[in-house]
């Protein structure tokens, strides 16, 4: 199991939640309610006004993103060599094999089907993450930014070795196998689909093609 090795955990787990998922947006913290005054003014306190919901992406944008794209080898190696950037120093280094297909439907709905194999290697450990199958979701798109609402993981085989012998790869792979559309800006051509992720301080783009 990975948890018994803590030390490794904890790096391994910090440098593989940069994987192919985006970091989950995190709610604003609600505002603290006013604590009632001692005595009732005698004046109303006005409504405040509600704050405008963000429009959604004029129809170009959503005709644009609906279909079938593909992710190949080098647009994974790209994709992968932005996180290696940023780990530099923390002694974790991915190398990825294979490609990824998204699927992106005009009722809001995705597929993301990650065929990969992903080497970390972590201070002298070799961890072997392979995927098999897809995830589901929901999606919307505001602006130039898209993002994921639900997902389904129950169609997601994970297989995951340390040194050739099979261990859990736990909560880890949840995070490294989820589609780039949870919390990304985007750029969409028509045969050409850019998914920007923030990760840390940093960010990692994702580039798919046209089916």
């Amino acid at each position: 199991m990975i948890r018994r090795f803590s030390s490794l955990a904890v790096v391994t787990a910090a440098a593989l939640a940069l994987g192919l998922s985006a970091c989950a947006p995190v709610d604003d913290k609600p505002a603290t309610e006013p604590t009632p005054s001692d005595s009732a003014s005698a004046t109303p306190t006005p409504t405040p006004t509600p704050t405008a919901t963000p429009s959604p992406s004029p129809t170009a944008d959503l005709a644009c993103l609906v279909g079938e794209w593909h992710m190949g080898q080098d647009q994974v190696t790209a994709f992968y060599n932005d996180v290696n950037t940023l780990m530099a120093g923390s002694g974790a280094k991915f190398t990825p094999v294979g490609t990824a297909e998204l699927v992106l439907r005009k009722n809001g709905t995705y597929t993301w089907t990650p065929a990969e194999q992903v080497t970390a290697n972590v201070s002298g450990t070799t961890i072997l993450i392979r995927f098999k199958g897809s995830i589901t979701g929901t999606y919307t798109v505001t602006g130039n930014g898209i993002g994921g609402q639900t997902q389904d993981t129950s169609g997601m085989e994970i297989i995951a070795t340390i040194d050739g012998k099979g261990t859990d790869a736990g909560a880890i792979s949840q995070q490294i196998s989820s589609a780039p559309i949870t919390d990304a800006k985007y750029g969409c051509k028509p045969t050409t689909l850019t998914l920007i992720n923030k990760l840390s301080d940093s960010t990692a783009t994702s580039v798919l093609h046209r089916k």
